[in-house]
């Protein structure tokens, strides 16, 4: 019953993957999801004929509960080492309690096999796959949200470290500015005034230069809030160094 493999096996992402070893039933299944969907169907009728090819290509797996060589349990727990996509459990009634207990294992759902099995998969598979796709839109958000707290994270402590290199450079500058009102007399107040003044006015200007530079490039450069952000030890490392260069030209010693 190879031939029932239909359409083309090479467009594997998009297929159907049917599991039934009752191949006329399984030659039901597959008219009847041709006849409703475009999606092409690969059809295997035992376990060990399922491939790891197969269930990478499945967008959704219909399988029979009871196989020769495997039970539905075992089925579904392999498939789900590879796969998230919905499955479907097909059963008869003397295993139906046992299938519902499939659901746990990874089903989706399940068809006690009947008449009307085959007049109700089409909506069962349109609803597996509706349900299935609402759930990656719901993760595809939800990694878009970790995302945007790890950047606004990011941001938060890059601003944290330029805002506490400005406050020190104010506050050593006002600090020795009251010194200095409180003897203005003193020459060497004046003279380190003027120095530090000047030193701390050149690392203010190198923060802005880093703030700009993170405007301009968004130098944002952690993926995780759980990891330690890369950017502001870059930042910190580059005002750092600028500020080494400042006074190595002019003559200063870091304080």
């Amino acid at each position: 019953m190879s031939a029932q493999v239909t359409k083309s096996e090479n467009a594997k992402q998009y297929a159907i993957l049917i599991v039934e070893d009752d191949a006329n039933f399984a030659f039901l299944e597959k008219e009847m999801i041709e006849d409703n969907f475009d999606d092409p169907v690969i059809v295997r009728h035992n376990m060990g004929s399922v491939t790891d090819q197969d269930i990478d290509a499945a967008k959704l797996a219909i399988m029979d509960f009871n196989l020769p060589d495997a039970t539905g349990e075992e089925l579904i727990k392999t498939f789900r080492k590879r796969s998230d996509v919905p499955v479907l459990v097909v059963t008869g009634n003397q295993h139906l309690e046992t299938a519902i207990k499939t659901l746990r294992e990874g089903a989706n759902d399940f068809l006690v096999k009947s008449p009307q099995t085959l007049i109700m998969l089409p909506n069962a598979i349109e609803r597996a796959l509706k349900e299935y796709r609402n759930k990656q839109l719901l993760k595809e958000e939800e990694i878009k949200r970790e995302r945007m707290d790890a950047q606004i994270e990011t941001l938060r402590q890059v601003l944290t470290t330029l805002a506490h290199y400005i406050n020190n450079s104010t506050t050593t500058i006002s600090g020795y500015a009251q010194l200095c009102q409180k003897n203005c007399q003193d020459p060497k107040n004046l003279e380190k005034l003027i120095n530090v003044s000047i030193k701390e006015t050149a690392r203010i200007t190198f923060v802005l230069q880093e703030l700009e530079n993170l405007v301009n490039k968004l130098e944002l450069k952690t993926t995780s809030y759980l990891n330690v952000p890369d950017a502001m030890f870059a930042i910190e490392e580059r005002i750092q160094e600028k500020m080494k260069n400042y006074e190595r030209k002019k003559g200063t010693n870091v304080h």
